[in-house]
């Protein structure tokens, strides 16, 4: 018995033994597994972390993309560029204060809106389709489609076009542009920029007649920012345009009822762009044509954009008519205006030369052939910005730029013979004088404030009541004789103040 006993506590004992040293090996495997557990569910999430982050690099991918750009406005486009929207607007307030008589519509003190114009540009196919619709809302009452005296009725339309940008197929091919509502050049020299220059406006010779090239309807063919380095010219053509338009004319795509086309050719080159001599590169030549293909059969309801040779001063609020050689004075066929131009930009200054000669064909012989001609020579130079003396840009707040420029305007029918009733058979011809002194400091990109002081000279004025010389405050009424004091073809000198804001989204 004791025996046995001895034997059973012994196999105890071996079997406790062999259970202790099992103990911690099953352990570690319970540890092992739980470790290999882990890292498996680590590499799960590690791998679904991977798929959330394409997932969502993929939803970013297809969102459409937002880009601003002062003075280009906001452009939207879908991230495969199949469409695209761009929203712009641009807006020119004036304070006026014009020399003469309220009660002959020369306004002081009033607030005009001279730019007013929203835009919407559409993007079709990666902009290869671009549909161009922009509003014309400035000026007094212009939102009612009247003009700034009320006395005629337009559009609030200033562009309803289609874009096809062919160069997208091929570089040698251009932007064509058609619709109801197209745009036609003639140089930059004469103005420079109406929202980051200081020239109040075009001159008055081709403010008179081709204005901004606005047209009615045509098509226009564009090649723009083309470099010149293949044929050995270190620079690019800015634009060469050719078009066949109604330029100021068939307002919205209204009908001329003529079968007569105007035609416009233009040519603006920056032959040294290329080079990194500041003396060369900023060089840049232009010439603009317009072939105005005057129609004066008696049935014509629109045809007549070259119809007169009317020269009136730049004022919005009653516009001065200072040389006109009356309605339909024109004889028919083309009526040429040429416009050579040189804008030379060297740091904080530019330049800008043009010249500008507009002949017309004598009606029936008797009153003579119309002609004018202008040269007008401007300068800008930004005078201080945060960075220092003589530096700053439109985008640069703070910003301080002054110009001032200098035009002669000749108008002439040529023969003694009077021209017009405008000019009271007093004179026949005209030679007119600008100068102007502009000062702006810029707010934010692209908005500025400042003003603009216009000083006139006309050598020949009519100077009836309710005429230029009388409106302008140069001659006092006789109010027994309803005439005036002045001399029959007075010449005098006035001058316009403006005080503008400007700013283009």
């Amino acid at each position: 018995m004791t025996r046995i006993s001895s034997w059973m506590l012994l196999l105890v004992l071996t079997l406790g033994i062999c259970l202790l040293s099992e103990t911690p090996s099953r352990g570690e495997e319970d540890l092992d597994n739980r470790i290999k557990a882990l890292k498996q569910e680590l590499t799960t999430l590690e791998e679904r972390q991977v798929e959330l982050k394409k997932e969502a690099t993929a939803a970013a991918a297809a969102m459409p993309t937002f880009e601003y750009r002062p003075g280009n406005g906001l452009n939207i486009e879908a991230a495969d560029k199949a469409w695209g929207l761009r929203a712009t607007i641009e807006t020119h307030f004036r304070y006026l204060f014009e020399a003469g008589l309220p009660q002959q519509g020369r306004t002081n003190g009033e607030l005009m809106g001279r730019r007013f114009r929203p835009g919407m540009y559409y993007c079709i196919n990666n902009c290869l389709w671009e549909i161009e619709a922009t509003l014309d809302l400035d000026g007094f009452g212009t939102g009612n489609a009247k003009n700034s005296t009320a006395t005629s009725v337009g559009s609030i339309l200033q562009r309803g076009a289609i874009n096809f940008h062919a160069e997208k197929l091929n570089p040698f091919l251009p932007t064509m542009q058609f619709g109801m509502d197209v745009s036609t050049s003639i140089g930059v020299a004469r103005q420079g920029s109406s929202s980051t220059g200081t020239q109040a406006e075009y001159d008055l010779l081709t403010r008179n007649t081709f204005d901004d090239g606005r047209a009615g309807q045509g098509m226009v063919l564009n090649w723009d920012d083309r470099p010149l380095d293949g044929i050995g010219i270190p620079g690019r053509i800015n634009r060469f345009q050719v078009a066949m338009a109604s330029v100021q004319d068939g307002d919205d795509g209204l009908s001329s009822f003529t079968d007569r086309k105007d035609f416009v050719v233009y040519l603006g080159l920056e032959p040294f762009s290329q080079l990194k001599n500041k003396w060369l590169s900023g060089m840049k030549f232009e010439m603009g044509s317009w072939f105005c293909n005057r129609d004066t059969r008696e049935t014509l309801t629109g045809g007549n954009s070259c119809s007169r040779l009317q020269i009136q001063d730049l004022g919005n609020g009653g516009r001065q008519t200072l040389f006109d050689t009356g309605a339909n004075s024109v004889g028919k066929g083309l009526a040429p205006l040429l416009v050579p131009g040189f804008t030379w930009d060297l740091g904080p200054y530019s330049l800008r030369l043009a010249g500008g000669f507009q002949s017309y064909a004598d009606r029936g012989g008797t009153t003579g052939q119309k002609r004018a001609n202008m040269f007008l020579i401007g300068h800008d130079l930004f005078l201080w910005s945060p960075k220092g003396f003589l530096t700053g840009s439109a985008t640069t707040p703070g910003s301080i730029l002054f110009g001032t420029h200098f035009e002669r305007t000749n108008a002439s029918c040529e023969t003694a013979a009077r021209c017009s009733t405008i000019n009271g058979g007093q004179f026949h011809r005209d030679r007119i004088l600008l100068r102007e002194w502009d000062l702006f400091y810029f707010l934010s990109p692209r908005m500025s404030i400042g003003p603009s002081i216009l000083w006139y000279d006309a050598s020949n004025l009519n100077n009836a009541v309710g005429q230029a010389g009388y409106n302008l405050g140069l001659c006092s009424k006789n109010a027994a004789t309803n005439t005036t004091n002045c001399r029959p073809g007075v010449g005098g000198d006035w001058v316009d103040v403006m005080l503008n804001w400007r700013y283009t989204f």
